[in-house]
This record gives C-alpha cells, structure tokens and sequence, in this order.
C-alpha cells in the first residue's frame, strides 16, 4: 500500500518508544560526543562509530572498540553530560512533544519508552523538551541486552501488562515508534508492529527493514481516543509515507 490521502485508524493497546532519533533529533549531539570521545584514541574511527552505532547503547559502541574503556560508570558518566555538553544541536522530532501529552492525557497510562539510551541521558532530554516521562521508562541502565535484542520492548509491554500471547496476538496489539535498525529488529523480535520514523532513514530503507507504516514525523499522527470497554488507544494517521497491506490485521 503507497501513501493515501485515507486516514489510518490504528486501535492498540499499548505503544512503547525510542528516543534518539524518534522523540528527539539528538544524532548531532551524539556525533559530537563520539568526535571529542576519540580525540585522544588514534585506533578509534568516531565517523564509522557514527555511521553504524545508531540505535546501540553507547556501552556496547565502547566495548566494541574502545573495549578499554568499557566500564559501566563510566560510560554512565560521559552519556549523561551530552544534553548539557551538545544539547543545543538537538531539536525535537517534529509533533512528538504533542503527541506525548496527548498520551499522558488518556484515563489510563498506554506508554511506555524503551530506549538505548542512559537513564540520566533519556530523563534530561525529557526535561528539555518538557514532556512528563511514562512511569515505565527502560533505559540501557535496565536492560543486559540492548538492541537489537528484544529485551527492551519485551520489559516495555510487560510493564504495561502486555506480554506476548502467541495463542492470539490480537489480545495484546502494541506498537514501537522507532527509527533505527537495530530498535526496528528488536520490536519485531518483541512481537510488535513498527512505526517507522523517516528522520534518520530513508523510506526504501525503513521499508527494507520490515516497518509496517512510515511517517515523515509525527505531526501527520493524533490520538482518536480511549475505549475503557476494549482497553485500545485508537492512534489516527493522518498522512504516511508508507503502510502494509496487512497493517490491520493482527
């Protein structure tokens, strides 16, 4: 299915979030954390860490290649004095700061964020982009396994009391707003539809890796409603650049 003008009602009972690249644009800032990080480190390549790291969690990039300085505090440390070091080459993702409230708005909480990111980092990007953080908010602080494994989606929908049932799927429909690789494989993994997010990816690419609709931004997405008696958030796609034939069925 190629991009309509027909609106997209998509009923789910949950949805869970990335952050980096999916609430804000903060891949500059990042970049500039990687450039000062391998300043001193003539082995370390901060353009290729750049290029392939979105979507990790920096301690797996550091343990990668910089293994030597792969301790947990300290990474902790450096990831959370990026808001305050680069934060001005960061900007929210276009409607996510609406959508968000909207959310936290609803009778009962229906989010959650999953994100590779550092607890310290997440909150303070949060923090400036004034949106009230879900309560269930898993960071690379929580998880043994980043993404691309599914652990993160996986504590995500469990939080919200929405585990996987493999007997029938369509009694625990949720989604993931994402826009990296490895988030896209681990919402997949985690038994999730992928909201595709074209703010670091193009649209051929964000279709290669399985999305099942992209968006330009978020500003193209509201919140219908909540009904109580089905336990769903109805999220309305007013535009999209791209959705499977197949997107409604579950």
């Amino acid at each position: 299915m190629t991009a309509a003008k027909n609106p997209i009602s998509l009923k789910v009972n949950a949805a869970l979030f990335d952050v980096d690249g999916t609430i804000i644009i903060s891949q500059p800032a990042i970049a500039a954390f990687w450039r000062d990080f391998g300043k001193d480190k003539p082995y370390f390549d901060a353009e290729h860490v750049i290029h392939i790291s979105h979507g990790w969690r920096t301690y797996d990039a550091i343990a990668k290649f910089a293994p030597d300085y792969a301790d947990e505090d300290y990474v902790t440390k450096l990831e959370g004095e990026i808001p305050e070091k680069y934060g001005e080459h960061s900007i929210e993702v276009p409607g996510a700061v609406k959508l968000c409230n909207a959310l936290n708005a609803l009778p009962k909480e229906k989010w959650a964020v999953a994100t590779s990111g550092t607890r310290d980092m997440a909150q303070k990007w949060f923090k400036i982009l004034g949106i009230e953080r879900p309560k269930n908010f898993i960071t690379a602080n929580d998880v043994k396994q980043g993404k691309p494994y599914p652990e993160p989606y996986l504590k995500g929908r469990n939080g919200l009391g929405y585990p996987i049932n493999e007997q029938d799927p369509s009694k625990s429909k949720v989604i993931v707003f994402e826009d990296a690789p490895a988030g896209i494989a681990a919402g997949k993994a985690a038994g999730c539809k992928i909201v595709g997010i074209a703010t670091t990816f193009d649209l051929d690419f964000l279709k290669e890796k399985g999305c099942d609709i992209i968006v330009k931004n978020h500003e193209s997405i509201r919140i219908g409603g909540y009904d109580a008696e089905k336990d769903e958030v109805e999220f309305i796609f007013d535009d999209y650049l791209y959705a499977k034939d197949d997107l409604l069925e579950w």
